[in-house]
């Protein structure tokens, strides 16, 4: 992996045009009267090229054996994303800002592996919680039987172990039988955009790194299984 500081170091020139363009896209954002339409466009693609300035540096960090499309992006009521999609897994991340924070936003997919997974997985999954705003949100709605039992809001492997295990109750009732996978949620991670250039690009690097490496051990097993399978 490259190191943070050669990173960093590298992207120091990129600083103040990044400055500008985070300026520019703040004031579409909030104050879109002063914008005219020819600049409203012009923004939208510098912010998107502001992003792709960032990102890029997710793959050099992470050295991933893997292939990126970045080709796609979209704006919507209180910000703008770019998505990362990774060829191997088929899986996309969102890039992205909202209001005065940028976000990075990753599946869980393949979540029925999670019974497979070692305490590293889990210990990889906490260490997001030491670099920005974490929270994991979906999972499905628990019922009003369920409620009393196993809700749970402020605990993220609670949360995501108690989804797995009823989805395979239901597995095992037979109750939904024509579920085949478990759509367990996203991970996301918000950093203020008062957070100096260089904290941004270790902490953004060292998540995207993180949620990668979560969805990789998942779809691992998926995987190894279809190719016994040929």
């Amino acid at each position: 992996m490259t190191d943070l500081i050669t990173l960093i170091n590298k992207n120091q020139p990129d600083f103040e045009t990044w400055e500008h363009q985070l300026g520019e896209h703040l004031q579409l954002l909030y104050e879109p009267g002063t914008v005219d339409e020819d600049d409203r466009v012009r923004i939208f693609y510098q912010t998107n090229e502001l992003l792709i300035g960032i990102a890029k540096n997710f793959f050099t960090y992470g050295k991933f054996k893997d292939e990126w499309d970045n080709s796609k992006c979209s704006m919507f009521p209180f910000g703008q994303y770019l998505l990362l999609r990774s060829k191997k897994m088929d899986i996309a991340f969102h890039w992205g800002v909202e209001w005065n924070h940028f976000y990075l936003e990753a599946p869980v997919l393949y979540s029925e592996n999670i019974r497979f997974m070692t305490d590293d997985f889990w210990t990889a999954l906490l260490e997001l919680k030491s670099l920005g705003e974490f929270e994991f949100t979906g999972g499905g709605r628990l019922n009003a039987k369920e409620k009393p039992y196993v809700e749970n809001k402020t605990s993220t492997v609670f949360q995501m172990i108690r989804s797995f295990m009823l989805f395979q109750v239901d597995q095992m009732s037979g109750d939904y039988p024509h579920y085949t996978s478990l759509d367990l949620g996203s991970l996301i991670i918000k950093w203020p955009m008062s957070k100096d250039w260089p904290a941004l690009l270790e902490h953004a690097c060292k998540a995207f790194r993180l949620m990668y490496n979560l969805n990789y051990q998942l779809w691992k097993i998926s995987d190894l299984a279809a190719k016994k399978l040929k």
